[in-house]
């Protein structure tokens, strides 16, 4: 499809400039297609002669707004096109009364994180994308304060994932859990004296994302039996997408032999969420 070439070939081009190596899968639009139904307001695509030149397109739960994608195709960048794009998405917020502002974007894309401070989303959280090849990670041993088990794939999702992300995130994603649980994803839950206290989702490539865990829950025994799952899937690579305050985590995750592999950051109008007890999927989802 004409958006996701642009995607990729966007991120191709700004790795390149600034010397990344990481390559990412190209995901099915699952997320895409349930924000759409929701709120067709929050897309725009940007046209010149019935040809897409870039897109932008973005979600919102309650008050909270979040930029999910901006790209523009290479060959037209530097023309106002993103910033024309930005401002028609924030009538979203404009119209539904947003009281916070948010997206991810890498942190060595100078340009966008300037466009976006312009606007008043200022860059808040870092975060590290790492990953290595599975064969070579060496995790600790399953800690016994937690336990995992498998939430069922298509199922409705458990009202528990909801109270999590209130308390780690400030807002419920009800239909985002109800969306991951029909996409294949492996949905992990994580279990302390017989309550949930976290959840996990593993992609079949070895992604660990999102993460979240209760107040009290250690993040890093979280963190590794999400590896140890990612690392059954027989993907090539384990990957994950840690937060800088997240130290516990980080430490586990560079013990266990992953490796930095692209910085990004999150960018916000006003500060929000536990970063040392989510871990986001992706830009898009966070």
């Amino acid at each position: 499809m004409p958006a996701l070439r642009i995607v990729q070939r966007a991120v191709l081009d700004l790795r390149a400039r600034n010397g990344i190596g990481v390559s990412s899968p190209a995901s099915p639009p699952h997320f895409q297609r349930l924000c759409l139904q929701e709120d067709p307001s929050g897309v725009w695509v940007a046209e010149a002669d019935g040809v897409l030149q870039g897109f932008a397109f973005s979600w919102m739960i309650g008050r909270f707004w979040f930029l999910a994608q901006l790209f523009i195709d290479p060959g037209v960048q530097a023309r106002g096109i993103g910033q024309a794009l930005l401002s028609r998405t924030l009538e979203q917020a404009a119209r539904r009364g947003a009281d916070n502002h948010a997206l991810i974007t890498f942190a060595y894309n100078r340009a966008s994180t300037g466009l976006y401070i312009r606007h008043g989303i200022y860059p808040r959280e870092p975060l590290y994308r790492f990953e290595a090849p599975a064969q070579t990670v060496r995790l600790p041993s399953v800690p016994p304060s937690l336990e995992v088990v498998p939430m069922q794939s298509g199922g409705p999702a458990p009202a528990w994932l909801g109270e999590i992300d209130e308390l780690v995130l400030g807002f419920r994603r009800d239909a985002h859990h109800q969306m991951l649980l029909g996409t294949g994803l492996r949905a992990l839950g994580f279990i302390r004296a017989g309550r949930p206290v976290g959840y996990a989702y593993v992609s079949g490539a070895g992604h660990v994302g999102p993460m979240a865990v209760a107040p009290g829950t250690d993040p890093a025994a979280a963190g590794v039996l999400a590896l140890h799952e990612a690392k059954a899937t027989a993907a090539e690579y384990v990957s994950i997408l840690a937060p800088g305050r997240a130290a516990a985590l980080l430490a586990m995750i560079t013990e266990a032999g992953l490796r930095l592999a692209e910085p990004m950051v999150i960018l916000a109008a006003r500060p929000f969420g536990e970063w040392d007890r989510y871990v986001p999927m992706n830009p898009g989802y966070m």
